[in-house]
């Protein structure tokens, strides 16, 4: 008995030490995708082999020994527990230059019970709560994370799908779906692999099924075996069940001569089955550069401006996961918004000296800026400090004796402050200090070169007048963002500048002539949302300009010719202005990879310009081969562009490295020609097109924040002033993830588009379409799983004939990622929730519901006295902000219904006959406060106050009082 309990403890080591060597090779394969170049990759690729060799050898032998119904011997089993052992030694030290050992550590042990739990059901309540927990975590990651995210598996991929020993890949977790779908597209996949097949989510439950779909989409039944074992083949299998081992799919297909992979997808946060595949990628690994940023910065942030910059911080450190961490220090305690905006700029910046790593010499060249006087001993450890390390009391001698410091207490401090900052390392319980040696390197970049250099940072100063002479003589990087700046100096001497930023003075209209004659190294030129009206010719002897900004330049309105000289820019963004034409000449700048215009211009007269002048010359566009990124934004009145949007797409189409286009179509039949080449539309990584004839708008009666975060999403639409449904139409929203339905004429319902063609959808805002009464009957479908599943915002705005959000029951899972929900001015509106739609919406955040004057309750069940006494359910668990303006019929909130739990912030504004507020409304302990009229608090019976001690009633008096009062909330809510 007490020899079966010893087999069965060391077979359970056995399998959880096979587990953890899994785990850290897949997260190996993770961490060598990311930007390491001090890593000896040769020695952990040998490892990765060594691990999948294993894997292959007990695979194969355990299929040997099920065939013949026997069971491992003991000794066998001690040789393969031995040798599992000896692969968990491997050391990554080198890699935890970059990234700091217990996040290595906590990464390779993380949640291994989801291999054995194949439910929540199955899991304790401790472990059901961390599981829910991560899951909301993920939830909160800001969109551009996540497609971050999304970007570093593809990138992992295709740097591991070489790789002869792996030949089965697995994505789990949210977004899996998506890696694939770009993926299949990709044109280096397309020239590495003769057949590319991607199989839809299906119930295949058998290898067979898998095989058979499989030979009925190539049409090969009777020869599939014959056709792959001889081809380079991709198979993509999207959310495979994960009982099914991949290892027993296509036995007859592979051949060592040629690459053959399958990828599978699965919904699940962590696959089961570890032994089915070569490789796992788990999507919520490659959230990694968000997770060390927030782990390293360890406080919430100040506002939501704040956060944003922190989201661009992490992009552009393009996953350098070193860079990563020292800016997530060097942030920790800044509020000033003007710092962080420095700091994303300062990443993207061409380095001031040789340099193999340009992020981290970025990123570290910020840092020093912001140490100040500190920096002086920085630079001592750099390039005087021994490999090895030094004493922390030595160091600090050495300090004093070269006059850096003063005394010993001066020293202590600054080097507490570097440890922290991650800049020094300590050993030996803090007796001895070291610098790592990428650090130590890139610092030496730094400082040895160009120790000399300098970098003005005047921004948001509020200076009305610029720098004198000595100082732009002396600067290589000058800031003077954000300043009200209304001249410039006549001709500067500033040879070794490289980096001029001038954007946000609203108040400079001109640039003196000779301005730029004497700044030939400059590299970067921003005069975003400045007044000026032309460009001096001084401008066009900028030979060594790269990335030259114009952006929101409302009175720029032509283009000089003389652009086409900039043979180097790389980057040329006029989004914002009103310019008339593009000359000829930018077909000269072959090495364009974005390109940004915008065409709003009319002549002297308030006409449009006249149409012997065209908006863009034949062929420019298509001579610019390295574009990346194009925008092209028009006035829709102006026809011109109409005569030649055609050629237009012609051009844009033959451009194979476009991964971003943003572009109007007049009509919707010129999707025919943008999409002819399939293969080339799906490879878009971001596209924004905006369908359909319709008049310039002077002032938008959307909310400005409402269409950014439209603008923000990857891949949107917005189709204007249409009639029906195109198949065009629908073709584009089954790849969107953002839909703008501007004033539609026929269209009764949303569901009309197919509901299968919105799986994708996370923004849709509907406005003056006059037609719609609902956004979904449910009677038009049919079963066709989660409706709406993945919409995170629904914005309705000026619907005069809508009377409901959905007709009929609604299916679980429906509309149940939903965050925020917002209704402006819909008159016939006389339902919003039913309790069936009510039980979906568990992650709405914010509701908002604006003068819709035929809603009496928010939500329209209504409970009998015995359903209150048996009611325990909260609906609306995660409302945070309730927002109910001009309802002049509304008597109850919630029906009786308890809702929003945690609700944090309430605001009433022109609800007259809201003459009760329910204890099941407002009872929440995180309230904080409710804004509204001081008539309308005074007048409320009972008063009933939430059982936060903090509290508050916010009394205003006006529609302008009332709208300050929300941005500020909307900031802490954002937090």
């Amino acid at each position: 008995m007490e020899d079966s309990k010893k087999g069965a403890s060391h077979e359970s080591e056995s399998q959880m030490n096979y587990q953890l060597m899994n785990r850290k090779k897949d997260l190996l394969c993770l961490l060598l995708s990311y930007p390491m170049r001090t890593v000896d990759k040769g020695r952990h690729e040998g490892w990765i082999r060594g691990v999948l060799q294993l894997n292959r050898k007990i695979r194969d032998k355990e299929k040997l020994l099920s065939r013949d119904e026997r069971k491992m011997t003991p000794a066998y089993a001690s040789k393969m527990h031995s040798e599992i052992i000896k692969m968990l030694d491997h050391s990554l030290y080198d890699i935890e230059a970059y990234i700091p050992h217990k996040v290595i550590e906590k990464m390779s042990k993380k949640s291994l019970d989801f291999h054995t739990k194949k439910t929540l059901s199955d899991l304790k309540p401790k472990q059901v709560k961390k599981a829910s927990t991560n899951l909301s975590e993920i939830n909160r990651v800001p969109e551009k994370i996540l497609n971050l995210a999304v970007d570093f598996a593809i990138n992992q991929i295709l740097k591991d799908i070489e790789n002869p020993d792996i030949q089965r890949i697995r994505i789990s977790g949210r977004h899996a779906t998506r890696v694939t779908s770009q993926l299949k597209n990709l044109p280096q996949i397309r020239e590495m692999f003769d057949i590319v097949v991607q199989l839809p989510a299906s119930s295949d439950s058998t290898i067979a099924d898998i095989e058979k779909h499989i030979a009925d989409k190539l049409l090969r039944r009777q020869e599939v075996d014959k056709l792959l074992n001889g081809t380079k083949f991709l198979i993509i299998l999207d959310y495979i069940q994960d009982s099914i081992d991949l290892s027993e799919v296509g036995t007859n297909w592979w051949n060592s001569k040629k690459i053959q992979k399958i990828v599978s997808t699965t919904g699940l946060q962590k696959a089961q089955g570890g032994m089915a595949v070569d490789l796992e990628i788990r999507m919520e690994d490659h959230l990694l550069s968000w997770e060390l940023f927030c782990k390293n910065f360890r406080k919430a942030f100040h506002s939501s401006q704040i956060r944003r910059m922190a989201v661009d911080v992490v992009e552009r450190c393009c996953g350098h996961l070193l860079a990563i961490v020292l800016m997530g220090r060097a942030l920790k305690e800044v509020n000033d918004v003007s710092v962080w905006e420095q700091a994303s700029h300062a990443l993207c910046l061409p380095p001031t000296s040789e340099t193999k790593d340009s992020v981290l010499f970025n990123a570290l060249a910020f840092i020093c800026e912001q140490l100040g006087s500190r920096t002086n001993c920085v630079k001592h450890c750099a390039l005087n400090m021994d490999k090895k390390g030094m004493e922390k009391v030595h160091l600090i001698q050495r300090w004093i004796e070269g006059g850096l410091i003063g005394t010993v207490d001066e020293g202590e401090v600054i080097v507490e402050d570097l440890l922290k900052a991650f800049l020094l390392e300590s050993s030996q319980d803090g007796v001895s200090l070291q610098m790592g040696d990428v650090i130590c390197e890139e610092l030496g970049n730094l400082f040895r070169p160009k120790s000399n250099l300098s970098v003005l940072n005047l921004g948001g100063k509020g200076l009305t007048m610029p720098p004198d002479a000595e100082a732009w003589e002396e600067a290589d990087d000058i800031h003077l963002m954000n300043n009200e700046l209304s001249e410039l100096p006549d001709s500067p001497n500033c040879p070794q500048l490289k980096v001029l930023l001038l954007q946000a003075n609203p108040f400079l209209t001109v640039i003196p002539p000779s301005f730029f004659e004497h700044m030939t190294s400059l590299q970067i030129l921003d005069l975003s949302y400045t007044r000026i009206r032309s460009l001096p010719k001084s401008l066009f002897k900028l030979f060594n300009l790269w990335s030259f900004f114009l952006r929101g330049c409302e009175l720029f309105m032509e283009m000089p010719p003389e652009v086409g000289e900039l043979s180097n820019l790389e980057v040329l963004d006029f989004e914002g202005t009103e310019i008339i034409s593009l000359p000829l000449e930018v077909g000269k700048l072959s090495k364009l990879t974005c390109l940004k215009l915008s065409f709003y211009g009319e002549d002297e007269d308030g006409r449009m310009n006249n149409w012997s002048v065209p908006i863009i010359p034949e062929n420019v566009i298509g001579k610019l081969l390295q574009l990346e990124e194009l925008s092209i934004d028009v006035n829709p009145e102006d026809e011109r562009w109409n005569v030649i949007v055609k050629e237009i797409i012609k051009e844009i189409c033959s451009l194979n490295r476009l991964k971003a286009l943003k572009l109007y179509l007049p009509e919707f039949v010129l999707l025919n020609d943008l999409m002819r080449n399939g293969v080339w539309f799906l490879s878009l990584s971001r596209f924004n097109f905006v369908v359909g004839g319709h008049l310039r708008r002077i002032i938008s009666r959307l909310p400005l924040e409402l269409m950014l975060k439209f603008q923000q999403k990857r891949r949107c639409l917005k189709y204007v002033n249409g009639e029906d449904i195109p198949v065009q139409i629908k073709k584009v929203v089954q790849h969107a993830t953002a839909l703008f339905l501007d004033r539609h004429l026929t269209l009764t319902k949303l569901s009309e588009l197919g509901i299968e063609n919105m799986k994708k959808l996370e923004v849709c805002i509907l406005a003056e379409c006059k037609e719609i009464q609902t956004i979904v009957d449910e009677a038009e479908i049919n079963k066709q799983g989660f409706v709406l599943g993945s919409l995170q915002y629904l914005s309705i705005h000026y619907m005069k004939n809508m009377k409901s959000i959905w007709k009929g029951p609604v299916q679980k899972g429906c509309l149940s990622r939903l965050k925020s929900l917002a209704l402006h001015t819909c008159p016939e509106l006389t339902t919003i929730f039913t309790l069936d739609l009510l039980g979906n919406l568990n992650i709405l955040e914010e509701l908002l519901i604006e003068n819709c004057p035929q809603i009496n309750s928010v939500v329209t069940h209504e409970l009998t006295a015995k359903e209150k006494q048996l009611c325990s359910v909260k609906h609306l668990p995660k409302l945070r902000k309730l927002s109910l303006h001009y309802m002049q019929n509304l008597v109850t909130i919630s029906s009786g219904q308890c809702i929003a739990p945690k609700v944090e912030w309430m605001r009433f504004y022109g609800c007259p006959n809201l003459k009760t507020l329910s204890p099941m409304d407002v009872l929440s302990s995180n309230s904080k406060g409710i804004i509204g009229e001081v008539d309308w608090w005074n007048n409320l019976t009972p008063k009933v106050w939430p059982k936060n001690p903090n509290f508050t009633f916010f009394p205003v008096k006006g529609a302008t009082e009332l709208m300050k009062k929300l941005a500020e909330i909307d900031d802490q809510l954002h937090q």
